[in-house]
């Protein structure tokens, strides 16, 4: 909670045009994820997806944390396709996670991660419609 409260202050101090407006954005998002992910309030799933857009967009192509962006979307995407059964959020998180993919190539310490992530967006979406 405290963690939450904090993000928010910083964020408050980092308006639009801010160099590290998206690093408080992304962190706001993985904050109320874990808290969803602990509590269950769809309210704060739904807040990580919308602060996950935000700080994707200014994690535009060739930033240093647009892989980590795309990641961490993607598994909040995953998990409202899991509680909502909606097969846009569940394509969109394959979309990402290729994305993510692209940019942790071969020997990438964090390949492992996306590719396991796809593997389950894959397999949700077999269980789902049987492709």
């Amino acid at each position: 909670e405290e963690a939450i409260e904090l993000h928010r202050a910083a964020l408050g101090l980092r308006p639009s045009g801010h160099r590290d407006r998206s690093s408080s954005l992304h962190q706001l998002a993985l904050c109320l994820s874990d808290r969803y992910d602990s509590q269950g309030a769809v309210a704060d799933l739904e807040e990580a997806v919308t602060l996950g857009r935000a700080a994707l967009e200014l994690r535009l192509p060739g930033h240093p944390d647009r892989a980590v962006s795309l990641y961490d979307l993607a598994c909040d995407l995953r998990t409202r396709f899991q509680k909502h059964a909606q097969m846009y959020d569940l394509e969109e998180a394959i979309e990402l996670q290729r994305a993510a993919l692209e940019l942790r190539p071969s020997g990438h310490p964090d390949r492992s991660s996306s590719l396991h992530v796809l593997s389950l967006c894959l397999s949700d979406r077999y269980d789902s419609q049987g492709e």
